[in-house]
C-alpha cells in the first residue's frame, strides 16, 4: 500500500510538471524553455555529485551519527545555496543550477527522516506538494503579467525551497557536524552518482550525435515513460529500508525474490500495454521502441530493489565498479546499434546492459560465495570489523 500511495503521489507530480512545461513553452517560447531545461539538467548533475553520499549514508546509519551528518548536510547545502544566489546575478544557468542543487539537497535532508522510517508515501507527498506550490507560483506569474521573463518565473519557482531551508536549519543546533564517511567512501558514492547519470542520460547524447534529434526525441519519450513506470520498484524497495537496516542488510530482511518478480512483472506488463496503445494510435516508431523497453522496465525494477539492498550492505565499491563498467559498455554498444537500427538499437542496448547489471547484482546478493551479511566494503575501508552491526556507533567501531 505504501508503494501504491508513493507511486500515486509521484505520478501526480509528473502530471503537474507537464503543465509547467506547457506553460513555459506557451508564454516564453521554446528558446527560453530550452535555457531552463539546460539549467535544470545542470542542477540535477550537481546535486547527484554533492548529495549522494549524504543520501545513501542517511539510510544506513545509527541515529546519533545520522543527526551529526544531517547537520553537516544542512551547512553544506546552505553554502552551495549562498554561492548560487550570488552567481544567479551574473549567470542564469549557473546560478539557477546551484540554487536548485542546494534546494534539492536540503529537501532530501528534510525528507530523510521519513525515508529512514520506510515511508516513501510521505516523502513523495512532500515532493508533490512542494512541486505544486512552486509551479503554482510560477504559472500565476506567467499569466498575470504582460511580458513575463524566465528569470522571474524561475525565481518564484524556487521560493518554496526557502521555507525548506529555514526548517532544515533547526537540525543544526545541538549536533556536532560530521563529514559523510571517509574520503574514499565519499568519493565512491559521488562517482556512483555520476556514473548513473551517464548511464541514464548518455544514450540521448549518442543518439543525437550518431542519428539526429528526431530519433533522440522518439527514444526520449519511450525512456521517460519507462523510467516513470520502473520507479514503482524504487518505491517498493524503500518500504524495506528500516528492516534492512535492522537486519544488517541481510537479504532475508528485505523483500522475497518472488515479491520482487511480481512487482517487476507488473511494471514490465504495464509498459508493454502502453506500448501497444501507442502502436494502435499511430506511433509505430515510438511504439516499437516502447515494446523493447518493456523488458528494460522489468529489469530496472529489479535493479532498484537490488541497489537498495546493496546500499544497506555498504557495498559501495561493487556498485560503483559495476555501474561504471556497464556505462562504458553501453556507450560502446550504442554507436554501432544506433547507426544500424536507430532508436530500436538504443533500446536493445539498454535492455542488454540492464540484464548484465541485474545478473551481477543477483550473483552478489544470492550466490553462495557472496559476502556474508555485515562484512561491508565501506566498513572494511574504515577499519571496522567485518561483522560490525549497523546499530553500533560508527566512531566506536572505528576506534
Amino acid at each position: 500500500m505504501r508503494t501504491a500511495v508513493a507511486s500515486a503521489w509521484s505520478y501526480s507530480g509528473r502530471v503537474v510538471g507537464l503543465g509547467w512545461t506547457i506553460a513555459l513553452i506557451h508564454t516564453l517560447g521554446f528558446g527560453d524553455y530550452g535555457l531552463y531545461s539546460i539549467a535544470v539538467a545542470a542542477g540535477s548533475i550537481i546535486n547527484a555529485g554533492i548529495d549522494n553520499a549524504f543520501f545513501v549514508r542517511s539510510l544506513r546509519l545509527d541515529e546519533a551519527r545520522y543527526q551529526r551528518e544531517r547537520a553537516a548536510r544542512v551547512l553544506f547545502g546552505s553554502t552551495v545555496a549562498i554561492a548560487g544566489i550570488i552567481t544567479f546575478t551574473m549567470s542564469f544557468v549557473a546560478g539557477y543550477a546551484l540554487i536548485l542543487a542546494a534546494g534539492e539537497l536540503l529537501f532530501n535532508c528534510y525528507k530523510s527522516q521519513q525515508m529512514r522510517r520506510s515511508r516513501p508515501d510521505l516523502t513523495m507527498r512532500y515532493e508533490t506538494l512542494r512541486q505544486v506550490t512552486s509551479i503554482g507560483l510560477g504559472i500565476a506569474y506567467l499569466y498575470s503579467v504582460n511580458s513575463p521573463s524566465l528569470q522571474w518565473a524561475a525565481t518564484l519557482y524556487l521560493l518554496p525551497y526557502l521555507v525548506i531551508w529555514a526548517r532544515c536549519l533547526w537540525f543544526v543546533p545541538g549536533h556536532r557536524p560530521a563529514f559523510p564517511g571517509r574520503a574514499k567512501e565519499f568519493g565512491l558514492l559521488s562517482t556512483e552518482a555520476f556514473a548513473v547519470a551517464l548511464y541514464s542520460q548518455g544514450a540521448l547524447l549518442v543518439i543525437g550525435a550518431v542519428a539526429d534529434s528526431t530519433v533522440a526525441g522518439y527514444y526520449s519519450v519511450a525512456q521517460v515513460t519507462a523510467m516513470a513506470i520502473a520507479m514503482i520498484g524504487q518505491n517498493f524497495a524503500a518500504t524495506y529500508i528500516d528492516s534492512l537496516r535492522a537486519g544488517a542488510g541481510r537479504v532475508e530482511s528485505g523483500p522475497s525474490r518472488a515479491a520482487v518478480l511480481r512487482v517487476a512483472s507488473f511494471t514490465g506488463a504495464t509498459m508493454a500495454v502502453i506500448a501497444v496503445g501507442i502502436l494502435m494510435f499511430g506511433g509505430p516508431t515510438v511504439g516499437m521502441i516502447a515494446i523493447i523497453m518493456s523488458g528494460f522496465v522489468f529489469l530496472r525494477t529489479i535493479t532498484f530493489v537490488y541497489t537498495m539492498i546493496l546500499s544497506l550492505q555498504h557495498r559501495d565499491a561493487l556498485r560503483v565498479r559495476t555501474t561504471v563498467t556497464i556505462s562504458i559498455v553501453l556507450m560502446a554498444l550504442l554507436v554501432p546499434l544506433v547507426h544500424a537500427c536507430g532508436g530500436w538499437g538504443a533500446a536493445i542496448a539498454a535492455v542488454f546492459c540492464e540484464l548484465a547489471l541485474v545478473s551481477v547484482y543477483h550473483r552478489a546478493l544470492y550466490s553462495h560465495s557472496a559476502r556474508p551479511a555485515g562484512a561491508t566494503e565501506s566498513a572494511a575501508t574504515a577499519g571496522s570489523p567485518p561483522t560490525a552491526r549497523p546499530d553500533v556507533n560508527e566512531e566506536v567501531v572505528r576506534g
